[in-house]
């Protein structure tokens, strides 16, 4: 089955939603081929990046503490830990490139959610390269090699190509999940919804022909 999945590390939903998705699969065992696309909810963010409680009170005023609790709250329920007090807000635009040189070796998932760890639990700086390359080699990649990549210009054109196309597609928030070309679930869903199109998708799926 092929998923094609649009997310951005610095969206709370978008961790909490891949999560969900991932202990269904392991419920469902179904085979999945996983295609991680780029999606920037805040293409303006900085470089370096700054504090996410101050940039989500300027954004959202009065409501900004009863929307980090909110979004708190739900993780802790769904076994993350957030630390939103210690997150830094940045430009994931280089993220997105080296969840890309990491896809192409086979890791993408395994960057993408270190990279998640590392902004909503860790306070890291997801804009810093050395932070990139760092998180890159903790998921099995070589760190000379993607820390060489991400100082030139490989993957720029290509990560601004999928960010148009993804407006192009319709994607007008995250997380989105495509399954088999055909069918958009928008936004985290809970567990157990993963689990019913999962089992759905996998039973409209062609049967392989007989061989003789």
């Amino acid at each position: 089955m092929q998923i094609d999945l649009w997310t951005d590390v610095a969206c709370p939903w978008c961790y909490i939603g891949v999560s969900r998705f991932e202990r269904a699969l392991a419920q469902t065992g179904v085979d999945v081929s996983l295609r991680i696309h780029p999606y920037q909810l805040d293409p303006e963010a900085p470089i370096p990046g700054v504090p996410a409680i101050d940039r989500y009170r300027r954004k959202f005023g009065d409501e900004a503490e009863a929307i980090v609790e909110r979004v708190t709250t739900t993780a802790r329920e769904d076994g993350l830990a957030f630390d939103l007090e210690r997150a830094i807000t940045a430009n994931t635009f280089d993220a997105h490139r080296a969840i890309a040189y990491a896809q192409r070796l086979g890791k993408g998932p395994e960057l993408e959610r270190s990279l998640y760890r590392a902004y909503f639990a860790e306070g890291l700086d997801v804009s810093d390269r050395s932070v990139l390359a760092d998180r890159a080699a903790d998921a099995g990649l070589d760190r000379d090699s993607i820390a060489a990549y991400l100082d030139g210009d490989d993957g720029v054109d290509e990560v601004r190509g999928e960010l148009v196309q993804a407006i192009e597609t319709g994607i007008t928030g995250v997380p989105s999940f495509l399954f088999n070309g055909e069918f958009m679930v928008p936004g985290a869903v809970d567990e157990q919804s993963f689990v019913r199109i999962l089992r759905q998708m996998q039973q409209m799926q062609p049967m392989p022909e007989d061989r003789p």
